[in-house]
């Protein structure tokens, strides 16, 4: 575990110091509240995105915070467990340009609500509950009292390729106190535990339990079905959408099947997703050539790729190497080569691959 501690600075006193002369305990290093406030944005900024962190008027105060972070290498996912004093926190449209990797966040506060508010709505959300912030798109963000939460960090492009329009899920709060949603944060709170345990390949896998788990917790929520401009057709597309990932394996899952299936016409089929960007069949191929690559990623030695293929619905192997390289950009052997190989090094090396690092404001 790699240990970041951002310090007091020399020449002021610290809490620590007064508590000790009066014959107190130690509680907190301190840090002049401009220096802190300063180290605590650049530090939180690394870890999520660029943003803007206002602190409120009382400079008298001594700010403090501590932050740790679980990330996987060569991953865009992550989760972190922040603590600070009050703070609120923004995102312009200046940050969002000028960011190559956008990112979506899972807030889950666990001392005190926080405010947020995306796409003209403003919300609040109370410990046992979660929000979904949207990184390309401007936000606000914070909370009033000293607070302690976790944020699960996710790619723009895997949450996009699991949740359909994830930014409808930024207008609501949802609930981790029962179900689904209690089985979510718990799981996050299991992978922090034992993440340095796993090799790459199954930190991220760990990491894409937890974008599956989320995703069933968005997708039954009613509020957003309600909300949507068109409810009949929403519901008639995650209906569809929940068929078509049960039954990718199957090589004769057609568009008529899939109307079939849905209780609408194959025309209507087609018009529902003429306004995705994909036709029905490419959204099939490419949910399966995502469901192939996650495979391949973990793939034991000796698998044949064409057993890959065929278990996700592709009834020829050459046929689906050609759509893997023009999907990805890279082969599926090359792929399985490569995920081989580093499964052969981490099981050759003690050292875990996952980066935990634990950074202070102050200690």
């Amino acid at each position: 575990m790699k240990t970041t501690t951002i310090k007091p600075s020399t020449n002021t006193r610290s809490k620590n110091d007064e508590q000790a002369k009066a014959g107190e305990p130690s509680r907190f290093n301190t840090q002049p509240r401009s220096s802190a406030q300063r180290r605590w944005t650049q530090l939180v900024s690394q870890t999520y995105f660029p943003l803007t962190l206002n602190y409120g008027d009382h400079d008298e105060d001594i700010f403090q915070g501590s932050l740790k972070v679980w990330k996987a290498e060569g991953s865009g996912y992550s989760l972190s467990r922040l603590c600070s004093d009050r703070a609120e926190y923004s995102r312009s449209r200046s940050q969002i340009s000028e960011d190559n990797h956008s990112s979506f966040l899972v807030t889950i506060p666990l001392r005190t609500s926080v405010f947020f508010s995306q796409h003209g709505k403003s919300l609040s959300c109370p410990p046992g509950h979660f929000i979904v912030e949207q990184g390309d798109a401007p936000y606000r963000f914070g909370y009033k009292a000293p607070n302690d939460m976790w944020v699960f960090k996710i790619p723009c492009g895997s949450m996009k390729t699991r949740i359909r329009r994830p930014e409808r899920y930024s207008q609501h709060c949802f609930s981790a106190q029962k179900g689904i949603g209690c089985a979510f944060v718990e799981f996050l709170m299991i992978c922090s535990q034992h993440v340095d345990e796993c090799s790459v390949e199954e930190q991220n896998r760990l990491f894409e339990q937890a974008l599956g788990m989320l995703s069933m917790v968005l997708e039954q929520d009613e509020r957003v079905l309600n909300s949507d401009q068109s409810h009949l057709k929403t519901a008639h597309l995650v209906r569809i959408e929940r068929y078509i990932s049960v039954n990718l394996g199957d090589p004769d899952l057609t568009p008529a099947r899939i109307a079939h299936f849905c209780g609408i016409s194959l025309r209507y089929l087609h018009k529902l997703f003429s306004g995705s960007g994909y036709t029905v069949s490419e959204w099939v191929r490419m949910q399966r050539l995502e469901a192939a690559h996650r495979e391949l990623e973990s793939i034991p030695e000796g698998i044949h790729i064409g057993e890959i293929a065929y278990r996700w619905g592709f009834s020829n192997q050459a046929q689906f190497c050609r759509m893997f390289r023009q999907q990805f950009g890279y082969s599926a052997s090359e792929l399985r080569n490569s995920s081989s190989r580093q499964s052969k090094f981490n099981r050759q090396n003690a050292h875990p691959a996952m980066q935990h690092k634990a950074m202070f404001i102050p200690a």
